[in-house]
């Protein structure tokens, strides 16, 4: 009897992380099905400015894409939307003082946890890159139009940041907290979160990709613990967005 009862209990872990990685997969797909269209639509329309396509790929992939799979997995899940199931599930609460010291620190923490991750693979180097690693798709973009990073900006702050949070850690990193100890869960929300991420990153040498999917791990591993330890989603939201929005100042401030 107990040995099925832990045969039943594996099993039904193995399907929820399943069916979590099925909802990151579906979020990327879904992201990018809808900014293929917009893209298509605006250059059909007649539009070929750069700044457009990237506010409309970036509402698109965001809002349609991680945003749109997480409300509809809540919607599904409850046979229609269930508001107060969703705030408490995702733990969406009206900011404290306490949650904002949580942002105001956080933030800079990441920069903290992304350069402690550098100067271990440059000294580490297992990949054989010298610690290098590929640039993200949007970073290498704007680098030949530096005007997109100032479009990037209030994407990432009220899309990117809230959108990604809203399905990675709001939805999935909760859902895996159901069945698995809350540690685990962070780690395994953040290899999906790494995982979906592989695309933005394909490059010709794979030791390359494999060092900045382990920065991607690392700032998920970050939110992740900072969602658990505020037990709020507008924590890791607002790090996120703050987190690339200065990504993108700096290369703004850099390459303009």
């Amino acid at each position: 009897m107990g040995s099925s009862r832990r045969s039943t209990a594996i099993s039904h872990r193995l399907r929820v992380l399943g069916l979590c990685f099925a909802l990151a997969i579906g979020g990327w797909l879904t992201g990018f099905a809808a900014t293929l269209g917009v893209e298509l639509h605006a250059l059909a329309a007649g539009y070929d400015i750069r700044a457009i396509m990237q506010i409309g790929s970036s509402v698109a992939f965001n809002v349609v894409g991680a945003a749109g799979v997480a409300l509809t997995y809540l919607i599904v899940r409850r046979n229609g939307f269930d508001l107060p199931f969703a705030l408490e599930f995702l733990r969406i609460r009206k900011p404290t003082v306490w949650d904002m010291l949580w942002i105001a620190v956080g933030l800079w923490g990441a920069f903290a946890v992304v350069m402690g991750y550098q100067v271990f693979i440059e000294f580490v180097d297992p990949f054989g890159t010298g610690g290098e690693g590929e640039t993200h798709s949007s970073i290498e973009d704007g680098r030949q139009y530096p005007s997109l990073f100032l479009v990037a900006i209030p994407i990432a702050l009220f899309l990117t940041g809230p959108g990604e949070e809203l399905l990675y850690r709001g939805v999935v990193q909760s859902r895996l907290g159901e069945v698995f100890p809350s540690s685990l869960a962070v780690l395994l929300s953040s290899l999906v979160f790494a995982a979906v991420h592989l695309p933005v990153y394909m490059g010709e040498e794979f030791g390359a990709v494999l060092v900045s999917l382990g920065t991607v791990f690392a700032l998920g591993l970050y939110l992740g613990i900072l969602y658990e330890l505020s037990d709020t989603l507008v924590v890791p939201a607002l790090i996120h967005g703050g987190y690339n929005a200065l990504v993108y100042y700096s290369n703004y401030v850099t390459y303009a």
